[in-house]
């Protein structure tokens, strides 16, 4: 510190007026580089809040909807009497109105449901029913949106729990 201090004291009052003038503009061009980096960051948060939003919503919407499944009830115990193999020929003879879908008896536990053209709500409905009436729940799925509305590609594979 005491060298710095000697060093100042040795300039002339044109050397430690440019040396003041200099240390100012690299103080005022770091501030003007730090208030950029930060006007681009809150830029780039205000553009992003949108879709977080939206995103927040879509998942309490999706929560909403695991709850109200979970609540359903797993098969009465009337239905647990009937043998797998008969339950399950039912679920394949009876669509329950899910037309467009083709509905195989895989084995004593597992239905696969295929369709290129579903009602969406059709198909949660029948499911409930399926999970209902005989203990089905949904293995795997993939489903795709089609262009119309509400419809969907759909292929499931059920599991007797």
């Amino acid at each position: 510190m005491n060298a710095l201090r000697a060093r100042w004291d040795h300039l002339s009052r044109g050397q430690r007026l440019l040396v003041a003038i200099v240390a100012g503009a690299i103080g005022i061009a770091v501030m003007l580089v730090a208030w950029v980096e930060s006007e681009r960051t809150r830029a780039r948060l205000d553009a992003e809040l949108p879709r977080l939003r939206a995103s927040i919503v879509a998942l309490e919407r999706d929560a909403a909807e695991v709850k109200r499944l979970r609540a359903i009830p797993v098969a009465p115990a009337g239905a647990q009497r009937q043998s797998a193999g008969a339950q399950l020929a039912t679920l394949a003879t009876n669509s329950g109105g899910l037309q467009g879908a083709q509905i195989s008896v895989l084995d004593e536990r597992r239905v696969k449901v295929s369709g290129g053209d579903i009602a969406f709500g059709s198909l949660l409905e029948w499911l409930q029913n399926a999970q209902i009436t005989h203990g089905m729940r949904v293995e795997s799925a993939r489903l795709d949106a089609l262009p119309a509305a509400g419809r969907v590609r759909a292929e499931l594979l059920l599991t007797r729990s």
